[in-house]
């Protein structure tokens, strides 16, 4: 990773993985370099926004962080990502980084969450690389402990969104996500 783009990790770390999801950030990020390696999409932007897209949820209490897994609030959703613009507003500025990317990585944080559709390239990068985390093994096995459905049934509705419309941006993404689920497969029928 480039200087500037450690110094925005660095920057943002006291705030990431709020959410008892230790590794959500690494993964994010590591998804959206990797998706950037084939899709066309500015790193400027979206290298930035995958690494701030949830520090929102820092400043929140655990409560809220933690209520997002028991039932779907939308309210809680907008806050988180307010809160996100914010923060990385501060963090981005402190390191003088483009006004312009700057612009374009809080529009992709302000509704990442609940947006219908995708604004653009980079933002469907970001959004593809987070929901690919649910995918990866760590985020699979993360959420899996915090939701109320037994490993197949989880299994079985991450499998459904895969060409759910308006769920994944890139064909690339959901064949990352097919292959991460065959493995998680493999996983769960083989305990």
């Amino acid at each position: 990773m480039e200087p500037i783009y450690e110094q925005i990790w660095g920057g943002a770390l006291p705030y990431q993985d709020k959410r008892d999801d230790k590794g959500h950030a690494k993964t994010v990020k590591d998804y959206a370099i990797k998706l950037l390696e084939t899709e066309q999409g500015n790193e400027e932007i979206v290298i930035p926004a995958a690494i701030l897209h949830d520090i929102g949820w820092s400043q929140m209490s655990k409560e809220e962080r933690m209520s997002c897994f028991k039932r779907f609030d939308k309210n809680i959703r907008i806050k988180h990502q307010k809160l996100g613009v914010k923060l990385a507003k501060k963090l981005l500025e402190q390191i003088d980084y483009n006004p312009k990317s700057i612009e374009e990585i809080l529009e992709i944080i302000d509704g990442h969450d609940i947006r219908e559709g995708f604004l653009s390239q980079n933002d469907g990068i970001v959004r593809d690389a987070d929901k690919l985390w649910r995918y990866s093994e760590i985020g699979f096995w993360t959420d899996h402990r915090k939701i109320s459905l037994s490993k197949k049934e989880h299994y079985e509705t991450l499998k459904k969104n895969i060409d759910a419309k308006n769920f994944f941006y890139l064909e690339n993404s959901r064949e990352i996500a097919r292959k991460e689920l065959g493995k998680r497969e493999k996983e769960i029928f083989e305990m």
